[in-house]
């Protein structure tokens, strides 16, 4: 193992860029134990703290798991990654038109995990709920207005971790015409939300999309399988049709060390 730090730094940094940079040129692979503390301690001759904190400093950057019980610490497998690509609004758009079978086997989990919907358990739960001011105000509509609270979960079988987790509120209004639209019994929906909207007459024009970073708790990072100073990406996005109007706010979350996100506001028309 070979350190890249060079000059004067704390004990503590010292012995986390040591291993840092073993992990990263691939001498301590995925699910290879760390040195014990006590090796730590007799090599860099340390106290148990010091090594202890250095063990901190990895486990806060994602790269290595909690020991413990008798157990060492372990480079972490890196999750798979979530990718929210730029053309993936245009790519549910362009779904819209096609056949039922090409609609179910190419949704949103397809396109941003590379899984099936086969590999996660599926849950959507429908709620009909009155608009406070907030959501009065973005949609335009009068406070109490009937609004369907949409939650959607996708938890991975292999794992039991979440894949995903998101809510959506629409205006019941816009969808009624559809009854099929207002039964969570339908989801998953081939061609997701877009081709829902196309059914009552709706063309998406672009997303506006606001991402921002929070601390999980305790119960976040035991849902997303992450370790201790990962963050939680939270996202708020509205769907604006063609005639300017905001016809759905969704909101979601993803784990900020397997997620990657880029993305168009505007799609092209019909």
């Amino acid at each position: 193992m070979t350190s890249q730090t060079s000059g004067f730094v704390p004990m503590r940094d010292r012995i986390a860029d040591h291993l840092r940079a073993a992990i990263q040129a691939g001498e301590l692979k995925p699910g290879d134990s760390l040195p014990s503390l006590s090796a730590i301690m007799d090599e860099w001759d340390v106290a148990r703290a010091t090594a202890n904190a250095a063990f901190g400093v990895l486990r806060e950057e994602g790269l290595i798991t909690a020991g413990g019980r008798g157990r060492q610490s372990q480079v972490r497998q890196q999750p798979k990654r979530i990718k929210l690509p730029a053309e993936m609004g245009q790519a549910m758009k362009n779904l819209v038109r096609e056949p039922e079978e090409v609609r179910a086997a190419n949704g949103a989990l397809e396109m941003t995990t590379g899984e099936s919907v086969d590999s996660v358990t599926f849950s959507a739960k429908y709620t009909e709920i009155e608009a406070a001011e907030e959501l009065a105000l973005e949609f335009g509509i009068d406070v109490g207005s009937s609004l369907i609270r949409r939650e959607y979960s996708m938890v991975d079988k292999r794992s039991g971790t979440y894949t995903s987790w998101s809510v959506s509120y629409i205006p019941r209004a816009l969808i009624e015409s559809n009854p099929a639209l207002l039964d969570e019994k339908n989801e998953p929906w081939p061609g997701g939300h877009q081709h829902q909207l196309y059914t009552v007459g709706i063309e998406l024009d672009r997303f506006e999309t606001t991402l921002w970073a929070v601390a999980p708790t305790t119960i976040e990072r035991q849902q997303w399988g992450m370790d201790e100073g990962v963050p939680l990406l939270h996202g708020r996005s509205k769907s604006i049709d063609i005639e300017g109007r905001v016809v759905e706010l969704s909101e979601a979350v993803y784990p900020a060390d397997r997620t990657e996100v880029c993305y168009v506001e505007r799609l092209d028309r019909w």
